[in-house]
């Protein structure tokens, strides 16, 4: 039965005579016994429960009898009550326990209590009989009340082992018929004292004893173990754990004693030998497990409160020295920094520890105050150690300062990943963000020492106003940056350890973060990125002076590089590469700053950009080259010298993108007004375009020397083709020119990068292009149509050759302006009259759309507007036409005005022969005339249908005395009106409902006509003149 845990439910118990024990007769033998519950007996009454108590005796002498307190109305009656007895046999004597339920209160339990009162054996059968009598007169009437009997226990005392019992018997009856049941849970155990004239229960001097035994037991095994002591388990021989359990024994020393002892014993030891933490932490446990609430005396526990307290500084005395005994780099030492965490986690957190020392500080803040002590005492001594005496300058200071900050980084990697992870997860603190920021103050303070030492006040001024300062070039540029270059590095190995760091203060958290003075380290760099920035700029130049003058291209002693390019050009290459290399590690915080840097950057790879096109162009024209008509012995030369250029104006393009300065922008936008930011970027952009674009002008002025030397051959080549007689076939037209270029352009292609060559086809294609348009346009040249149209197969050939499928010049550069405007005049030279007329008012349409722009670009006054609606009626065949008014008009007459009337006509006149002419009436002195004015036009569904079909109104100003002049005129297509049935007009409203139509007034001097002056060459075609004669007469108004 039984089974439920006495320890567990007992722990809940507070017994009013835990203390009450039965002291015997003093002898060098004891029995000592607990009897602590019962459970599961059997109820004797109708009642709901029994006011059980326990009789424990042995059956001689009956002064060994003891009772313990009734425990009213339950079944499951805990006691907690402590007995001592005297033994003079083990070996024959039987320890007896009855239990029973208390009814009468002067009844067997009264009786008991008089137990003392006995005197001999005589007293001692009358004592019995009066218990009997008692049970025999409570029980001779029916319903009263009786003790009765629960059960008995019987124990001989040979069974009890030195260990002693604690477990759980089952009650016995008085016979087999007995109807007796449950159990009772009983501790006891066999001690042996000698007498010292103290009192029994004071065994203090046993507890030092066993406390001394302990370490002497300790240092033996010590002394014993091979290995390293730490690496000792812990463990006691089998004969010292005999005599230490013998004298536990002896003196009488409780669970909990002997775990203070063993506590006391190795804590001690361990400030001596340094035990295992581990070994430790174990009997920390066992210690906490034995533990119940005021089971110490004063002097047991002001024992233990010394142990603790001189274990916990000897701890705190480690983590003080956290980096030196437990290294992070050791994983054997950091299992032990979480183990001694453990053990003062544990500590703090015991019941016996709080009981021992109620005024021991909070663990949090003893830790932190630790680690804050123990860093600034690290820190000063790195500082010490790194700083040591050595040769005085500068660069020792900066050198010592990178290098303290290297040992910093070291230190916050170590905090982060291995001494951070322990003290959060044992004592719930960071440990990197104590530390660190007690570092952080101190750190900064050393490193801006050092800058002003070798700076001075200029670490305190912004980025843009040191920019400002413009510091004069060194006239010997080599002798700047070998002064400047040493202390350079220095400052930017502080930079980059300074950034490194930096890296590390997201692990702080966010509240204290924005405190930290690493956070503004770069602040104090704005006068060392300008130093860097001269030092880079100063070396690059003197690299490329040295680069330059050492490249040899003259003949067979050439070093090109890949036979297309010079060393220099990849020096000099190379060069900006490391630039873009310095940016990128800089990684400098602070965004616009970065782009002020940026634009500084830029512009001094831009002039060292220039300055190498300058010098190794002078190189070329030191040697007559654009003197020369003989450019056979400069070709090589030539093409290294543009190929280097373009080498180096692509690396230079490109910079601002190896920099990432769009991205850079980008970010600025998020926290600086969008102008600023788009200023930057135009600075930057145009200072890259501008010089790309001077690069470029550079080398298609050396390829156009090229070009001006076969310039004489290659139109003689081209006239051949133009004037070719017809009977000659294409082929044998066009052969000598291309033949001619295979043998003096194409020879290029072998030298030149695919880019220069390019340049070169682009110099040769531009000459080819304007010799045909300069003869496409001699007005005194009359060619047959036939003509016209070999040229346009000659120019699409030209357009194939030079294309090569997408290998040489890409199409989009060869249909250049002056391209398109060939075709077409090719194709108004191929055009017949009327088909050239019908253009003509299709191009006036194109003009009126764009009539603002145009007349801005010719620096023509604007001429008005003309307003009116158009309408065809489909069943009367008839075109409608209204003009309502004009606005803005040019003022013609001395008095500011005009006196305006508009001519209506259908052109061109060939389409409507049968059509005249008609005009509305004069409004005088107006500017803004109305008219409301309709005219009817008799027109066929087909006529109105006709492709090039317009409405022509002319605006006029009347004059009496002289001609009238012109205002201006408009057109409007007229297969687009309303009303003419199509599918894109569907429009069936009546004249006076539809939206009046907004023409611009145009002159027809605002564009220069190609088809008019083509027209005028036709002088045998009458419709051509008669049309020319007529707008030439408009033109002249």
């Amino acid at each position: 039965g039984g089974g439920m845990s006495s320890d567990e439910e007992g722990a809940n118990v507070t017994s009013p005579n835990d203390n009450k024990l039965g002291f015997m007769k003093r002898l060098r033998s004891f029995r000592k016994s607990t009897v602590r519950r019962a459970q599961g007996r059997e109820k004797n009454h109708s009642t709901t429960g029994t006011s059980p108590y326990s009789v424990l005796k042995d059956k001689l002498p009956a002064k060994y009898i003891q009772t313990t307190d009734v425990k009213k109305a339950t079944l499951n009656p805990i006691w907690m009550e402590k007995f001592r007895f005297a033994i003079e046999s083990g070996k024959t004597e039987t320890f007896h326990l009855d239990i029973w339920d208390h009814d009468d209160e002067f009844s067997v339990f009264e009786a008991a209590k008089k137990l003392n009162q006995v005197q001999g054996f005589k007293g001692l059968n009358r004592y019995f009989k009066q218990i009997a009598q008692s049970a025999r007169t409570n029980g001779s009437t029916e319903g009263s009340h009786i003790d009765d009997f629960l059960g008995s226990v019987n124990l001989k005392i040979s069974e009890i082992p030195s260990t002693g019992i604690d477990k759980w018997f089952s009650l016995e009856g008085r016979s087999e018929n007995s109807k007796v049941r449950g159990q009772i849970h009983i501790r006891a155990k066999l001690t042996t004292r000698e007498d010292r004239g103290v009192p029994e229960e004071d065994n203090w001097t046993d507890i030092k004893q066993h406390v001394e035994l302990l370490q002497i037991f300790i240092d033996h095994e010590l002394n014993k173990f091979k290995g390293e002591k730490t690496h000792w388990s812990g463990e006691l021989s089998r004969d010292a754990e005999t005599i230490l359990h013998q004298h536990a024994i002896q003196g009488d020393i409780t669970d909990i004693q002997r775990s203070m002892c063993r506590w006391i014993a190795y804590s001690k030891k361990h400030l001596e030998r340094t035990l295992s933490n581990r070994l430790l932490l174990s009997i920390t446990e066992q210690l906490e497990q034995t533990w119940q609430s005021k089971s110490l005396s004063r002097d047991e526990s002001d024992m233990l409160t010394e142990a603790f307290t001189l274990f916990l500084n000897y701890c705190f005395k480690q983590l003080t020295k956290i980096r030196e005994i437990f290294p992070a780099n050791n994983k054997i030492s950091i299992e032990r920094l979480e183990q001694l965490l453990t053990i003062i986690a544990k500590l703090h957190g015991m019941e016996i520890f709080h009981y021992c020392c109620p005024f021991q500080n909070d663990l949090q803040f003893e830790i932190t105050s630790i680690i804050k002590a123990g860093t600034v005492e690290w820190f000063d001594r790195m500082v010490t150690q790194i700083t040591k005496p050595r040769l005085r300058s500068d660069e020792d200071t900066l050198r010592n300062t990178s290098e303290l900050v290297y040992v910093i980084i070291a230190d916050a990697h170590s905090a982060v990943k291995y001494y951070n992870p322990i003290f959060e997860s044992i004592v719930k603190m960071s440990f990197y963000n104590i530390s660190f920021k007690k570092i952080d103050g101190k750190l900064m303070d050393i490193v801006i020492k050092a800058l002003e030492e070798e700076l001075g006040d200029q670490i305190h001024q912004s980025p843009s106003k040191l920019l400002e300062n413009k510091e004069s070039d060194a006239a010997d540029i080599l002798t700047f940056a070998a002064s400047a270059e040493q202390i350079s590095l220095s400052l930017f190995e502080l930079y980059l350890s300074l950034h490194e760091l930096a890296k590390y203060r997201i692990y702080v958290n966010e509240t204290d973060r924005i405190n930290l003075k690493i956070t503004q380290y770069h602040n104090y760099f704005g006068a060392a990125v300008k130093k860097w920035l001269s030092v880079a700029r100063n070396k690059i130049l003197h690299r490329i002076e040295r680069s330059v003058e050492k490249d040899k291209v003259e003949g067979s002693t050439t070093t090109a590089y890949n036979n297309k390019f010079t060393n220099s050009s990849l020096d000099v290459s190379n060069c900006f590469s490391q630039i873009s290399q310095f940016w990128r590690r800089l990684a400098w915080p602070d965004i616009i700053s970065s782009i002020t840097y940026l634009i500084k950057i830029t512009e001094d790879m831009a002039n060292a950009t220039r300055l190498y096109a300058t010098l190794v162009e002078g190189k070329l024209n030191a040697r007559k080259f654009y003197e020369t008509n003989d450019l056979s012995y400069y070709t090589h030369e030539l093409s290294l010298t543009v190929n280097d250029i373009e080498r180096i104006r692509e690396s230079f393009k490109t910079l601002p993108i190896e920099l990432s300065y769009d991205k850079l922008l980008v970010a600025a936008e998020k926290f600086h007004p969008i102008a600023v930011v788009d200023e930057y970027r135009k600075k930057i952009e145009t200072t890259v375009a501008m010089c790309s674009q001077e690069i470029t002008d550079r080398i298609y002025q050396i390829l156009s020397k090229v070009v001006t030397n076969v310039e004489m051959e290659l139109k003689q080549n081209l006239f051949h083709i133009i004037e070719a007689p017809e009977l000659i076939s294409f082929q044998d037209a066009t052969q000598p020119l291309f033949t001619f270029l295979e043998k003096r352009i194409f020879p290029y292609k072998e030298v030149l990068i695919r880019q220069n060559f390019t340049r070169l086809l682009e110099l040769v294609w531009s000459v080819l292009i304007d010799q045909l348009l300069s003869e496409i346009e001699k007005a005194s040249t009359v060619r047959s149509t036939s003509s016209y149209t070999r040229l346009t197969k000659a120019l699409d050939s030209f357009v194939d050759y030079f294309n090569a499928d997408e290998q040489y010049l890409p199409k989009d550069l060869l249909k250049t302006d002056k391209y398109k405007l060939i075709k077409k005049l090719l194709k108004y030279h191929t055009t017949d009259t009327h088909s050239l007329i019908k253009l003509y008012y299709q191009e006036k349409l194109h003009e009126q759309e764009r009539a603002v722009i145009i007349n801005q670009s010719s620096n023509l006054p604007d001429l008005g507007k003309l307003y009116c609606r158009a309408y065809y009626h489909l069943k009367e065949e008839t075109l409608y036409v209204e003009i309502i008014s004009c606005k803005n008009l040019k003022p013609c007459d001395s008095n500011g005005l005009s006196d305006p009337y508009v001519e209506v006509q259908l052109c061109p006149k060939f389409l409507y022969p049968h059509i005249e002419k008609q005009q509305t009436s004069i409004v005088k002195k107006t500017l803004n005339p109305s008219f409301n004015e309709k005219f009817e036009f008799r027109l066929t569904e087909k006529e109105c249908n006709l492709s090039g079909g317009v409405i022509h109104f002319t605006v006029m100003d009347h004059d009496l005395m002289w001609s009238n002049d012109f205002e201006g005129e408009a057109f409007l297509e007229i297969s687009k009106i309303s009303g003419i049935p199509h599918e894109s007009n569907s429009d069936t409203r009546p004249l006076d409902e539809l939206k009046q139509i907004e023409l611009s007034l145009t002159h027809p001097k605002a564009v220069r006509s190609r088809i008019i002056e083509i027209l005028e060459v036709r002088v045998s075609d009458k419709t051509a003149t008669e049309f020319v004669r007529r707008r030439r007469e408009t033109e002249n108004q």
